[in-house]
């Protein structure tokens, strides 16, 4: 098969019209069935290239670094998507597990040969004791797999723990089989047996706001979604099919650095969160020679803070001014910026931040700003603290 030089398409129309022309060879390596008694998946995963397209128009850059990083194909079918990146150039991993395979991952296999594409294989039931060595990955493809497993939560969490970036399909309903409208309440609806598709093997079908739900909850940012189907879809009929796919960003899996704690920093407490002073900063040694476009910095403001006033945050970057933001109300926040680009990210950059709120707390004699959540420490990172890098 012809190839092209190893590259990145630099737009989502080069990565089409690429996609075009490796899927011809991609069908002359087909020709041929790929074993004695075994046939190719008869469903094209390939044509998720196209479905996709909307979805990473204005997120091209993001989807690119995360090719660049290397990737893995979960639940790869025969492979069609891990070849196409891998024919870019792309360090690419494909996992299935044989017994839930069309063919028992023969197809994947025949494909590595006449190809002649280096990809990693692996066979892996990532419902089970799901572990990932190699890592951290740029991009996982996790494309029509989510309602196969028994245990989604632990899936992306795990994963969000070990890549940088995913692109996720699943099927998802609008409403419940008796016609409850939940397109808009975060559920899942658990398939009987061979209720759906006749396949024993379908589990959790999403609501929409379910689906993003647990994309939160499992550690990732929804950088954008789109669906595609039936509008009033539900978990079953075959007629009444809905898929959303989803680009989703990690919190857990930042780009490789080392972060150390300067000056404004308390103790943490027992509950792993600790207060900040109003002026605090941090120093970042990049891993990688890439320089990052943004980077994000996560918070809480309590209840006592946010009934005070709002809270502003402001940041440099070595001497440099980030964007400030204003933050209202209690809770979770994020405070996400470009990097300046006179910022030479390959020396140490200091982040100062300073924090302005009226919430004062007597006797406490410290100007405290915003609390912060020591989460554990993100893979590549050296502090405890939700900082993160594109």
């Amino acid at each position: 098969m012809r190839t092209v030089p190893s590259c990145t398409p630099e737009t989502v129309e080069e990565l089409l019209e690429y996609t075009k022309e490796f899927t011809l060879g991609l069908d002359a390596a087909k020709a041929q069935p790929p074993g004695d008694i075994f046939r190719w998946y008869p469903y094209s995963t390939i044509s998720a290239i196209p479905i996709l397209a909307p979805l990473l128009t204005d997120h091209f850059a993001a989807f690119r670094t995360g090719m660049e990083g290397g990737m893995l194909d979960i639940g790869c079918g025969d492979g069609d998507l891990a070849y196409l990146f891998a024919s870019l150039g792309c360090r690419m991993t494909a996992v299935d597990l044989p017994s839930c395979n069309f063919n028992w991952m023969t197809g994947v296999r025949a494909l590595r040969t006449r190809l002649n594409l280096p990809i990693d294989i692996l066979e892996m039931d990532v419902d089970s004791h799901f572990q990932l060595d190699g890592g951290p990955y740029g991009l996982v493809l996790l494309l029509g797999i989510l309602y196969h497993l028994k245990n989604p939560f632990q899936v992306l969490e795990t994963l969000a723990r070990n890549a940088r970036y995913c692109v996720l399909s699943t099927r998802v309903a609008a409403r419940s089989v008796a016609g409850t409208l939940i397109r808009d309440e975060p559920l899942a609806y658990l398939l009987d047996h061979r209720e759906a598709n006749n396949d024993p093997t379908n589990y959790w079908v999403f609501s929409h706001e379910g689906l993003l739900r647990l994309a939160k909850r499992t550690g990732w940012r929804v950088i954008g979604h789109r669906s595609v189907g039936c509008a009033n879809s539900d978990p079953a009929a075959s007629d009444a099919d809905e898929r959303m796919f989803v680009f989703l960003r990690s919190q857990l899996c930042s780009a490789p650095a080392q972060v150390r704690l300067l000056h404004g920093w308390t103790e943490p407490v027992p509950q792993k969160w600790g207060w900040t002073e109003k002026k605090f900063a941090i120093e970042v040694r990049l891993e990688e020679p890439r320089r990052p476009g943004s980077f994000l910095l996560g918070f809480v403001v309590p209840d006592s803070i946010a009934s005070s006033s709002p809270v502003t945050v402001h940041c440099t970057v070595n001497g440099h001014p980030t964007a400030s933001e204003v933050f209202h109300g209690p809770g979770d926040k994020l405070f996400e910026k470009r990097l300046p680009a006179v910022v030479d990210s390959q020396k140490p950059m200091v982040f100062e931040f300073a924090v302005e709120h009226s919430y004062h707390a007597p006797p406490d004699p410290r100007d405290l700003g915003i609390i912060m959540p020591f989460t554990g420490a993100i893979r590549g990172i050296g502090s405890q603290i939700l900082f993160w890098l594109d």
